[in-house]
């Protein structure tokens, strides 16, 4: 009524305009390797942790972690196969669709899928009303045992275009390629501490290279084959400059805020 009348009398008057906040927790984990079990139980307690988000991301492989045997060891480490895992995709997909209506977040994080006899690192991006969306990992180790998937995923949630990747895409700028299409590039790893300066390197150019902001989301701890994980989940600015980043080998849920432009 007040806005109106001061109209009448012709008097103009502006109110200003929020840009809409996107609230992302970045889950930088300690896996149980190979136990998807153990891993369904913990991430079902950090959900509680990441309250108020709109966006939850977790590493990739979240339910199993990644199998990367140290040649110089000679070590036999137990570790479920990708078949086993595979058969607890629904599983996986209902646990992932209860967290998202839990907590009012869209949910993401890979896990093992197979599908006519070939293996795919399959990224789950999970809405609150149960609805999801995939993204097969594009770029394969050649002995890793996984087919790629030849599409890319670009979801918009929260007023962000969030664009999904996994972990070796990182290394290809052209599957990363900006056309305008996104406002966010998301990675989420397994990416061990020997190659942390290539994962510091590799997500300031993909920031910088495509002018959008780029999420990177690693596990942390060491797996069975005496491998560590340094984390460093971090946010960085279309300018290259990180900042935000989780403390180096810890368990930690960071949370930063993306607004819409």
């Amino acid at each position: 009524m007040v806005r109106w009348l001061l109209l009448f009398l012709g008097i103009w008057v502006s109110y200003p305009s929020f840009a809409e906040e996107c609230r992302v927790a970045l889950v930088q984990a300690e896996l149980a390797w190979g136990d998807v079990t153990k891993n369904l139980e913990a991430f079902d307690a950090r959900i509680d942790q990441c309250r108020d988000c709109d966006v939850i991301l977790f590493p990739e492989l979240f339910t199993v972690g990644c199998e990367m045997k140290r040649k110089d060891t000679g070590r036999i480490v137990p570790f479920q196969t990708k078949a086993e895992v595979a058969t607890r995709f629904a599983e996986v997909l209902h646990r992932m669709q209860a967290w998202a209506a839990r907590s009012g977040a869209l949910v993401i994080g890979s896990t093992v899928y197979q599908e006519e006899g070939r293996f795919y690192n399959r990224l789950l991006a999970v809405y609150p009303n149960g609805d999801y969306r995939y993204y097969d990992k594009h770029n394969c180790f050649k002995k890793g045992g996984y087919s790629p998937g030849e599409r890319q995923l670009v979801l918009e949630w929260k007023g962000q275009r969030i664009a999904t990747y996994i972990c070796y895409d990182l290394r290809f700028a052209e599957w990363s390629r900006n056309e305008g299409q996104y406002d966010v590039a998301v990675y989420i790893a397994n990416w061990p501490d020997s190659r942390r300066t290539d994962w510091n390197r590799l997500l300031a150019e993909r920031a910088t290279e495509n002018q959008a902001y780029v999420i990177g989301v690693n596990c942390a701890g060491t797996d069975p084959y005496g491998i560590r994980y340094a984390g460093d989940s971090q946010l960085v600015a279309p300018d290259g400059r990180v900042t935000a980043q989780c403390q180096p080998y810890e368990e930690e849920i960071m949370k930063v805020v993306l607004k819409s432009k």
